[in-house]
């Protein structure tokens, strides 16, 4: 099922957390375009959220999420969450929604013929499905069949088949991801595997809340408390993990929002500045240069004579991060 509109959740009787009375939640793709909508908390399966040419907002179990060009995000079956887009332009949706059970049957399909597929025995035994819910930057395993998927919804009709087999592949995607992800637990500092899980799930709720407030005023002992460490100890899981500091890293992805802006939108400089946190002109200028080896007025006149950026390819994940020693 495709939807190019998103649902009208204030019609009468519409049932948020059941929004398709005959069949429930199907397998079922919204790729829709809007500047001021928003949902209210309801129940959802397990699905993939995307944003282009702008931000969405999730909010789930007291935390934020962010979905942009740069990144998706993974929710699990049966969790409550809302959303909302408020920008001064339409912003596109792309949005996955995988009926109950799918993941279930897929994974058992799976396992009968790889048992060492997912290090994860809840997932082998039938215990409850989930998987890391946080947002993954663009990748080299699900993102370029998303970007297919959404250029194909964009220019032609889409049957039915053609859709079913595609959930099957996305799927495939999700258990490779949740591989990788169970590798990286793994590393990290802790002798029992439940901790390393638990680290894993702070440090990314330390990266979500980063991305979530790239506009706001930040400290390592801010960051830290939203992760529920100590400050001294958070330093350390951050950059052992991430290999690279949390500002180091909130710098670089203000940078990278600061690109998107001059990018997409009309804003001034001093708006942009102000707009990713910076409070000095100065100093947004001398990192912006630093980073991307040009003046932010330089690089919005070299996209704007190439025609400006329609879309941002998916990049690998694992590449080597540009640091900013320092900064």
């Amino acid at each position: 099922m495709l939807l190019r509109e998103f649902p009208d959740h204030t019609r009468p009787g519409f049932d948020l957390d059941a929004p398709c009375p005959v069949y429930r939640w199907p397998n079922m793709i919204i790729h829709a375009r809007g500047s001021g909508v928003e949902y209210p908390e309801h129940l959802g399966p397990l699905s993939i959220k995307c944003a282009f040419g702008g931000r969405e907002t999730y909010e789930s179990d007291g935390h934020r999420y962010v979905v942009s060009d740069a990144s998706y995000l993974i929710l699990n079956d049966g969790q409550r969450y809302s959303s909302q887009i408020e920008a001064d332009r339409n912003v596109e949706a792309f949005c996955i929604f995988f009926r109950p059970t799918f993941a279930h049957e897929a994974l058992a399909a799976t396992l009968s013929t790889s048992e060492q597929l997912l290090n994860d025995p809840a997932m082998r035994h039938g215990g409850p499905l989930t998987f890391f819910s946080r947002t993954y930057p663009h990748d080299d395993i699900l993102s370029p069949l998303l970007y297919r998927i959404r250029r194909t919804a964009s220019y032609l009709p889409l049957t039915r088949g053609w859709m079913e087999e595609q959930f099957h592949i996305m799927i495939e995607c999700l258990f490779m991801i949740h591989r990788r992800t169970a590798e990286e637990i793994a590393k990290l500092p802790a002798v029992k595997s439940t901790t390393r899980a638990e680290i894993y799930r702070r440090l990314y709720h330390a990266r979500d809340f980063i991305e979530a407030n790239l506009g706001a005023p930040l400290d390592l002992p801010t960051i830290a408390s939203a992760a529920c460490f100590s400050t001294h100890h958070f330093l350390r899981l951050f950059k052992h993990a991430f290999h690279e500091t949390p500002h180091q890293y909130l710098t670089r992805r203000r940078l990278e929002r600061a690109r998107d802006l001059l990018t997409f939108t009309d804003f001034s400089i001093t708006k942009i500045c102000t707009e990713i946190g910076f409070e000095s002109l100065g100093s947004f200028s001398w990192l912006f240069r630093r980073y991307h080896g040009i003046s932010p007025n330089s690089y919005r006149q070299k996209v704007r004579g190439m025609g400006g950026q329609t879309e941002r390819e998916p990049v690998e994940t694992h590449a080597p991060v540009k640091k900013i020693d320092g900064a």
